[in-house]
């Protein structure tokens, strides 16, 4: 079905909501008007809501509403409104700007007559005729009874959990404290984990373990700073109004009066950038394009190198006397200093040799690694410091050495001073919005490895929530295999109980647990490949049908006004935690278990609110990173700041909530001793991932993964959506043109990639964005996903997975196919 030839005008009596947008970390604002179906606006200014007159041409950039932005939904009670998703000209982050994500948010909305019919509506119990629809009393009833026979006979940590901890549209503070009450103080289990890891972990325990929070820095810094460092990142396209709507404007000159206001007689100029990345990325192109190629370094480093790199940037600049003294004299511990500059900047070793071999490991020429040093530490015409803006993410993150990798750029930060003044930072640029709102996780570090406890069979009963490890966990298809299998166990135990007591079902459940099967739930808005083999398959309320609260990138805290009803009998997930809570407590009343019936106290929330305001008294945050912090606030506050919100974290002074800019302005870190610390960096030693070196040496190409500007994720929405659908339908593989002619490879020639790991089908895109060797692979596609391809080599430091570090061989399968419009893991919808 075509876009409508007519977009409808929302009356000025629409209702209007403030909101964000549901997908990047970004969090850009965004206006929702609703009316009734029949009840339109008219084109006059003062006809319409918007209070423009659209009588006349709009500009390109001006105030309207396109196609995307507009649906028609059914409420429960079968009104149908018409719904209009614009963006917010009044928000300090996006600026009325909207990315492509964003832009078609309400096509997203469900709708039973669109394509988001595909959302599921009912709990489903499978007792091995297939996934029938059931109540949510029969669903909890035995989903409780179940994983508390399971904690009873097996404790708490055979129950297994892997489910979001971010914010959005997949979380939010209230859902992600009710998930923690749960698992954590309820349960008590340690076998949790995050929905794109194996563990329950950080991906930057190194900043924590600095005293440094993930996110430092203002997004205004990125318009104030001298250079912009981007390592492993293409915020273009996956952070695209940060980069747009701050970072190009200090590019193209456009904030040069904003530096002049905020920085006196300081020498000022448009701003620089570099950026550390294998492939030539959309950033690198719009970043040129923006301030000249003159500004903007463009590293392309060898992937597992990236230790090397920023340790030899950082040697050239303690050795020409660019660095912070003063800084590092007040605000580091000294003894962590004299450490670094002796294991992680080889001092003991020629300059020369250490730049020698760094070039060589990161292919990036010592040459350049003096400009990078000398855009990020050199004082500037007038004497004065250099501001330097520091963001990474899963490039570094993903690498080889997590905990050391985030260590090396921290470090740098550290060395340089950029931390605590404006214009500077150092800062993930994030995937997600942020909600890690959690009761403390009961496990130690390293966290428990969650996915080999499922495939080993020490996990048994397994929660799933608001993510599909079966696309995004490494080894992805031995994980498969451990849910067809160990699933079909207990699938028949359901079967031959079917209709006898509950209390004989958990019994038959656990016989089957005893041979080695596993109790499924997956807990999702739509169907997915993991919840196919679910028992228990429990619908969510998504974005815009509950009230919920994250932050963004830069700890811009808003509250996410509902809008419309959940459909069918979906919940938020903090009520379904609640619901289960409830059982839990319930069963151990019943046997006069006091003490653990007393642990699943105080989930009686009538409200989103109530989770928010339960959270707000009980949450601590760490001190290293206290980031969600939110000390006094409150929805009604929140409705009042509207899209712009709150920094956190939070402070009362003199009964005024006032936020936080940027972290360390008071130069005061998350230590015991209040100073932050430098923590050694090594590169790897060789064997130091036997796995990974023996699949390099083995196969021709490095497979390099990430994500795309036009879909999110795992395709979540927009695997039903035309306009997103038919520009990715299946995932394709950058190549080198040279290579590509070598294997006799065409443009949209349908490719296998193979290992020892497994395989994966793509559609082939010669680029010469890539070097020769490298190749770049969609990470997410559910017809082809990159953790089909990644071994289970991890950080034994963090658990973290050297995900970007796949090699294997790639040969053409032939030309590219008739595809169906919709990927879809519902029967009805595989063909179109």
């Amino acid at each position: 079905m075509g876009p409508p030839a007519r977009v409808p005008l929302p009356p000025r009596s629409a209702q209007t909501f403030t909101t964000v947008c549901q997908f990047c970390i970004v969090g850009c604002g965004y206006k929702v008007y609703k009316w009734p179906l029949g009840r339109d606006g008219g084109g006059a200014a003062s006809a319409n809501a918007l209070g423009v007159d659209f009588r006349q041409q709009q500009p390109a950039f001006g105030k309207w509403i396109a196609p995307s932005m507009h649906s028609v939904i059914t409420e429960r009670d079968g009104t149908r409104f018409n719904i209009a998703i614009v963006p917010d000209d009044d928000c300090s982050v996006n600026g009325g700007l909207a990315s492509v994500r964003g832009a078609g948010s309400a096509a997203t909305l469900y709708a039973p007559d669109g394509p988001t019919k595909a959302r599921l509506t009912t709990p489903l119990l499978d007792e091995g005729d297939g996934q029938r629809p059931t109540s949510w009393e029969e669903a909890a009833a035995l989903g409780a009874a179940v994983i508390k026979a399971v904690a009873d006979r097996w404790g708490a940590d055979a129950v297994g959990m892997k489910f979001f901890d971010h914010g959005g549209g997949g979380g939010g503070f209230e859902n992600n404290w009710a998930v923690g009450r749960l698992f954590f103080s309820g349960i008590g289990t340690r076998t949790a984990s995050i929905h794109n890891r194996p563990a329950y972990n950080s991906e930057v325990h190194a900043a924590g373990d600095a005293g440094i929070a993930a996110l430092t820095n203002a997004y205004v810094d990125a318009q104030l700073a001298d250079t912009v460092l981007i390592v492993g990142a293409n915020p273009y396209e996956t952070q695209t109004n940060y980069f747009l709507n701050h970072m190009v404007k200090n590019l193209s000159g456009d904030s040069l009066s904003l530096k002049r206001g905020a920085f006196g007689g300081e020498a000022v100029e448009k701003g620089r950038m570099i950026v550390v990345d294998p492939r030539r990325t959309m950033t690198v192109a719009a970043a040129e394009a923006a301030a000249g190629k003159d500004r903007v370094l463009h590293l392309q480093i060898e992937p597992g190198s990236d230790i090397w790199l920023l340790n030899a940037i950082a040697r050239i600049i303690l050795q020409r006397n660019w660095h912070d003294g003063a800084f590092i004299g007040r605000h580091t511990e000294t003894q962590t200093f004299e450490a670094y500059q002796r294991s992680s900047l080889m001092m003991d070793r020629p300059r020369a040799d250490m730049l020698a071999e760094a070039a060589e490991r990161t292919g990036v020429s010592i040459g350049e690694m003096e400009k990078a040093a000398q855009w990020i530490a050199a004082p500037k015409a007038d004497g004065s410091s250099r501001r330097c803006l520091m963001h990474y993410e899963k490039g570094l993150i993903w690498g080889l050495k997590n905990y050391e990798n985030i260590a090396a750029i921290v470090d740098l930060a550290l060395l340089t001073g950029s931390l605590g003044k404006p214009g500077t930072g150092v800062s993930r640029l994030g995937g997600h919005q942020e909600g890690y709102v959690r009761p403390p996780y009961p496990g130690g570090r390293p966290a428990l490895n969650v996915d080999e406890a499922v495939r080993r069979g020490a996990v048994k009963v397994y929660w799933v929530g608001g993510c599909n490890p079966l696309l995004t966990t490494l080894r992805a298809g031995t994980m498969e295999t451990a849910f067809k299998d160990r699933g079909a166990l207990v699938t028949a135990s359901l079967r031959a109980s079917k209709g006898r007591p509950i209390g004989e079902r958990v019994a038959g459940v656990v016989e089957a647990m005893k041979q080695g099967g596993m109790f499924l739930l997956v807990q999702d808005i739509y169907p997915t490949a993991s919840s196919r083999y679910a028992h228990l398959v429990l619908p969510a309320a998504g974005w815009g049908e509950m009230n919920l609260t994250s932050i963004n990138g830069e700890r811009r805290l808003r509250l996410y006004q509902r809008f419309m009803d959940p459909p069918g009998d979906a919940k938020p997930d903090w009520a379904i935690m609640a619901l289960f809570a409830t059982k839990l407590r319930e069963l151990y009343a019943a046997e006069g278990n006091s003490l653990l019936a007393s642990r699943f106290l105080d989930f009686d929330w009538a409200s989103d609110e109530d989770v928010f305001m339960q959270a707000r008294y009980a949450f601590k945050g760490t001190a290293a990173d206290p980031v969600e912090g939110y000390a006094g606030v409150t929805y009604d506050l929140l409705r009042r700041l509207g899209s712009n919100g709150i920094q956190t974290p939070t402070r009362i002074v003199n009964n005024v909530v006032v936020g936080t800019a940027r972290h360390y302005e008071d130069g005061r870190f998350g230590t015991p001793s209040g100073k932050a610390r430098f923590i050694t960096a090594s590169p790897p030693y060789p064997g130091y991932a036997a796995k990974v070196e023996a699949q390099r040496k083995r196969y021709r190409f490095w497979i390099n993964n990430g994500r795309s500007n036009h879909i999110w994720q795992t395709t979540y929405h927009h695997r039903f959506l035309d306009f997103f659908n038919e520009r990715m339908p299946i995932p394709h593989l950058e190549m080198h043109p040279e290579d590509a002619a070598e294997l006799l490879i065409a443009a949209g020639d349908v490719v296998e990639i193979v290992n020892d790991v497994g395989r994966v089908e793509a559609m082939a895109y010669p680029t010469d964005a890539v070097k020769r060797g490298h190749t770049f692979l969609i990470f997410g596609q559910p017809r082809g996903a990159a953790g089909e391809l990644v071994s289970d080599h991890v950080d034994p430091a963090t658990t973290i997975p050297y995900y970007k570090g796949a090699w294997a061989d790639v040969r053409r399968i032939g030309p590219r196919p008739e595809l169906s419009k919709t990927v879809s893991f519902l029967p009805q919808n595989v063909a179109e």
